[in-house]
């Protein structure tokens, strides 16, 4: 092998030496030819310099005569002594021209060209005027011009530039025979140095050939030692290498891979890799195959979470990792698998201690805060100055310490991908106003009023808590930086494309080198930022990426101390006819867009939710569909007598019941054409909010014969007496604290509405869920009302799912009056 690589090297040197022969003679030729053609270029050169300056002093000469003539006519005055001027002149030009031909490709003597040009045109036009003034004025006249010295500067001038150009067209010349004697010089030494190349070429391939054998030697000792290198180093990797052809064949295992496997490299030979890794049905090879097609993707390596099978058939998770590799054969595959089974432990650890830190921390969490909720608001009665001061305190750190445990666990599910959001559409506006009551208790602890400016609705979809997540965030931070007695301004600004709420203060502002990392997890100003205002850190960072899942942005404006201003862009979707509140749903029917969205408004604030319909037609269409609590008719409707509709409301059996308020400008007349009709109130346009409530409370009084059964389920004792002193005598409680609990009394009596948690003793809340449905009724309605997070496939099961120590008890409170008062439609 050694030896035929020798003879080829020789081989090699021998062709090269032929070839560097067959080039320099070629140089050699073509050098000889270009010296010839270069002599022939100089005799060109050397004709055409005599030519110019021969023609230059032609030039000169044919402006000597016609100053002569210009003179003679001059002195004479007659016409005669024109002669050689007339002739002169008429053969300048084209003298000029020709001039100007032989000065091409030569810019210096072109550029002195221009100026005689100037020149002769300057003395023509001397001599032109001095025959004019003989003519018009006279031989004295004429004289005295000519004694002036005009001409003769000008033919001086022109004499310069003759004797100039004359003088450079000898040194071209010159030169240009210099440069050729040198050319022919290097010539003749280059053909004396090609031969004696050519013999220095067959010294040293024979040196090259020598050279050649002992780098081809040492060549080969170092290949070995890098394949002995790369071979240790492919056996000791921790991780399985494989690499495989296209068809998805293996061709090598290291050691870690027999050993992870527990095949042996030979039997591992040419086998397809669905053999050790589960492609999920991919087939022989295909999987491999799709991966060839898109061979970009494999430039940069791909990551692939698979399920790999061992000899014995024990499967386990792995990572394999996929580059591309280039043989002289082809495009093979290197695939490096990692054992994972230790991370997944590891993650499910960190799920379970996850869980029992929500469950354990947040249920006597929301046992302390509503607790201390309570008292502070006077549940219990009036208490002194300084317990209420040290209620107040407690309160507070239990509220800081909820916000803590919240923001660690929200971040958490942001690192595992399990952050999901309930989209549906919103009111951006409605999100800012229960914002503002959720952050209202914070901002009174710090003197700082909230401030919400009138403006348009803006209708957007997301998720209404995490929204309020986002909103209070911003609001809690703006109250902490502000000065006491300051005022934190809310807007919401629908624009083109998207609907904007911004939050401003008037405090320090944000420091120029903190903006880069505001956003950062546990980012603080600083560390005395940190002990004087408390704080994690967690907020703006789990606020920016609930904004970016929900497709808009989370940015600021500030200017140091001036204030900052937090802008949260949601994309705009088109308003609903439908107002989002939190009480039982109402059906206004009127045709002025106006009143009907001044109407709606009010009822929204008072915590219902309120539909509009323009005709009498919508609005018995509306009413029959079911799930109203109450109509409210104006009389002068586009397409029917408001009385009509009502009567219609009557006749029907869907809605003989459903109450109805009149809400009218001529209450009077309408009172006498319905006074058969049996309705709730009649209102008279204008009214006010608290007329309004009035009229809404006599429906609600009138549907209510009972209080509503609410059964509360929940381990915690002292959940469930929190719970039902929140919800106060609105509702009748009963409590389970196990499933068997709960089954006994769902036996006992059917309740309206299951308050239901999912950590119970003997088994998931979600076992109850089954035994919530009766063919013969409608199933009743669940509030999930748990530390532990719900999957977002079983909350469709449930009509509100709410997490303790996130959602306060006045929120609980609001969710139970909405499913206890709002009929739900016919089944």
């Amino acid at each position: 092998m050694a030896l035929s690589d020798s003879r080829r090297g020789l081989r090699l040197a021998a062709v090269i030496a032929a070839l560097a022969t067959a080039t320099l003679l070629a140089l050699a030729g073509w050098e000889l030819y270009r010296e010839f053609d270069r002599g022939r270029d100089l005799r060109a050169e050397v004709e055409r310099s005599h030519e110019t300056r021969a023609q230059i002093l032609r030039v000169f000469s044919l402006l000597q005569d016609a100053e002569t003539g210009q003179r003679g006519f001059v002195i004479t005055g007659q016409d005669q002594f024109l002669g050689p001027y007339v002739a002169a002149r008429g053969e300048l030009s084209n003298q000029m021209a020709d001039l100007a031909e032989l000065f091409e490709g030569h810019p210096v003597q072109a550029a002195d060209y221009v100026g005689l040009a100037d020149l002769v045109e300057a003395k023509e036009q001397t001599l032109e005027e001095g025959i004019s003034i003989r003519r018009d004025q006279g031989q004295d006249a004429a004289i005295a011009y000519v004694s002036t010295g005009v001409g003769k500067t000008a033919m001086d001038r022109i004499r310069v530039v003759v004797d100039r150009m004359v003088e450079a067209e000898a040194g071209f010349l010159e030169s240009l025979s210099a440069r050729s004697e040198a050319r022919s010089g290097r010539a003749e030494a280059m053909v004396v140095g090609v031969f004696a190349i050519l013999v220095a070429v067959v010294i040293g391939t024979a040196f090259l050939m020598w050279r050649y054998v002992r780098t081809r030697r040492s060549l080969l000792g170092r290949v070995q030692a890098t394949v002995a290198r790369q071979q240790a180093i492919f056996d000791s990797a921790i991780d399985a290498i494989v690499t495989l052809n296209p068809s998805g064949s293996i061709e090598s295992i290291n050691a870690a891979g027999e050993r992870m496997f527990g095949w042996s490299a030979a039997e591992l030979d040419r086998r397809d890799v669905a053999v050790l890794v589960d492609l999920a049905g991919e087939g022989e090879g295909a999987f491999l195959k799709r991966l060839g097609a898109s061979h970009g993707a494999l430039q940069g390596g791909i990551v692939r979470e698979l399920t790999a099978r061992r000899r014995d058939g024990e499967t386990f998770p792995v990572d394999v990792a996929l580059g591309i590799m280039e043989l002289p054969t082809g495009s093979h595959i290197v695939a490096v698998v990692r054992d994972i089974s230790e991370r997944r432990r590891i993650e499910e650890m960190k799920e379970q201690f996850v869980s029992t830190v929500s469950h354990e921390l947040r249920t006597p969490l929301t046992s302390i805060a509503g607790s201390l909720g309570l008292l502070a608001g006077g549940a219990a009665g009036a208490l002194p100055d300084k317990a209420q001061r040290l209620i107040g305190i407690a309160h507070s750190n239990s509220q800081r310490l909820v916000r803590l445990i919240n923001d660690i666990l929200d971040v958490e599910k942001i690192e595992s991908g399990k952050l999901l959001l309930e989209m549906s559409p919103l009111d951006l506006r409605a999100i800012a106003e229960r914002s503002l009551e959720s952050a209202a208790g914070y901002a009174e602890e710090r003197s700082v009023a909230l401030v919400l400016r009138d403006g348009p609705a803006a209708s957007v979809r997301g998720d209404a808590d995490r929204l309020i997540q986002v909103v209070v965030n911003l609001l809690s931070n703006a109250a902490k930086f502000s000065p006491a007695g300051g005022e934190v301004v809310v807007c919401v600004d629908p624009q083109t494309r998207i609907a904007r709420l911004s939050v401003i203060d008037r405090g320090p502002g944000i420091p120029d080198e903190f903006r880069s990392r505001i956003f950062g997890k546990f980012a603080q100003a600083d560390a005395s930022d940190t002990r004087a205002k408390g704080g994690t850190g967690l907020g703006l960072a789990i606020s920016r990426e609930i904004a970016e899942r929900h497709g808009g942005r989370l940015w600021f404006e500030s200017t140091p101390g001036e204030g900052a201003t937090f802008h949260l862009d949601l994309p705009l979707v088109a308003e609903v006819e439908a107002r989002d509140g939190e009480g039982p749903r109402l059906l206004i029917v009127e045709d002025d867009a106006d009143a009907a969205e001044v109407l709606a408004t009010m009822l929204v604030q008072d915590g219902f939710i309120a539909d509009t319909a323009r005709t009498a037609r919508e609005g018995l269409a509306a009413a029959r569909r079911g799930g109203y609590a109450a109509v409210l008719v104006d009389l002068n409707l586009p397409d029917a007598d408001g009385i009509g509709l009502i009567r219609a409301l009557r006749a029907s059996p869907d809605t003989h019941e459903l109450p109805v308020v009149v809400v009218s400008a001529d209450v009077t007349r309408g009172r006498a054409r319905g006074a058969s009709l049996e309705v709730v109130d009649w209102m008279e346009k204008p009214f006010n909010q608290d007329r309004l409530r009035a009229a809404v409370d006599a429906v609600l009084a009138r549907s209510q014969s009972r209080r509503p059964v609410v059964l509360h389920v929940d381990d915690d004792r002292d959940i469930l007496e929190v719970t039902a002193s929140a919800l106060g005598s609105a509702v009748e409680m009963t409590s389970a604290v196990s499933l068997a609990d709960a089954r006994q009394s769902l036996a006992r009596r059917r309740p309206d509405l299951v308050i239901l948690d999912l950590g119970l003793p003997d088994g998931s809340g979600l076992e109850l869920l089954s035994d919530l449905k009766d063919e013969a009724d409608e199933p009743i309605p669940v509030v999930i009302y748990s530390a532990q997070e719900m999957d977002a496939a079983l909350a469709g099961r449930a009509e509100a799912v709410l997490t303790k120590s996130r959602t306060s008890l006045a929120n609980l409170a609001r969710t139970v009056r909405r499913l206890t008062l709002a009929p739900r439609p016919p089944a």
